[in-house]
């Protein structure tokens, strides 16, 4: 799939993934005591809320896409993007860094 508005995309799917992270650390008292684990434990907790949110989007993109509204292709590559980004980068990144986490906490507790 060619993506036809690459910067409006691109700044969407960089909002869509950033404020689930935000909005963790502002909830949290992340900022007063900053560590690595809690940084993981803050990107866990955004996956949930990202999750949901592309669950809401791709139905979107579909309606829209059906009655053939303006914005349609923007939400619909936004949708893929962020599906593709999620699947491929975020995913896999996720993973690696709770092992490095499991790893750490198992040689705290030695």
């Amino acid at each position: 799939m060619m993506i036809g508005n690459i910067e409006i995309v691109t700044f969407l799917v960089i909002i869509l993934f950033s404020i689930p992270v935000i909005w963790n650390i502002y909830n949290s008292k992340f900022l007063e005591k900053i560590t690595f684990i809690g940084l993981i434990k803050i990107f866990n907790k955004s996956l949930k809320i990202q999750g949901i949110t592309i669950i809401f989007l791709i139905p979107i993109s579909w309606i829209l896409n059906k009655f053939d509204f303006i914005f349609n292709t923007i939400i619909g590559e936004t949708a893929y993007t962020y599906i593709v980004i999620g699947i491929f980068m975020y995913l896999p990144s996720l993973a690696f860094l709770n092992l490095v986490k499991l790893i750490i906490e198992s040689r705290l507790e030695k």
